[in-house]
């Protein structure tokens, strides 16, 4: 058995949408249905890990080489946070209003440069105009909400196998 309470509100981003959530905290409501909004962070870091730094699938096969794959990938998404939360205070906007990919891609085509400054008044040009290329990755802001609800889409159907067709003189 579990023990908790279900919490049933208006969903804040949707108010004609009812929102159930079971959680076994003491805080108040208004927190609870805070900290399940943080939530959607944590899936859009999620899926940039997987997806755009490309741990998805891992290529590696024994256990010492998964985890290097698992250790830089971890390591470059930082460092496009890191970026992503420079060039955001640069242009005053908050850093998840940058497009992860886009930073990923400015620091990909940056990073050659910054290694082979001869001077460090020369790294802090270079750092300096990635960062203000970075800022430039700003997100749409969306007028309005989905008027549809958010779906997984289906991997569609596949053609049908190809039957083969008997050649003249072939029974």
């Amino acid at each position: 058995m579990v023990s908790g309470r279900l919490i049933v509100c208006a969903n804040p981003s949707r108010p004609n949408e009812l929102l159930c959530l079971f959680t076994a905290l003491e805080l108040p409501v208004s927190e609870i249905v805070e900290i399940y909004g943080l939530r959607w962070n944590v899936e859009t870091d999620l899926r940039s890990l997987k997806r755009t730094v490309g741990l998805h699938q891992l290529s590696s096969k024994s256990v010492d080489m998964v985890e290097k794959e698992l250790l830089l990938a971890t390591a470059a998404y930082n460092l496009v946070r890191a970026v992503m939360c420079l060039a955001a205070r640069r242009a005053n906007i908050a850093p998840r209003q940058l497009s992860f990919s886009f930073v990923q891609a400015v620091v990909e085509a940056a990073m050659p440069g910054l290694d082979h400054a001869a001077t460090g008044a020369e790294y802090e040009r270079r750092l300096d105009r990635m960062l203000r290329y970075a800022a430039r990755g700003k997100l749409p802001t969306r007028a309005h909400q989905r008027c549809y609800p958010r779906e997984v889409w289906g991997r569609g159907d596949h053609f049908p196998r190809r039957t083969r067709t008997p050649v003249d003189g072939e029974a």
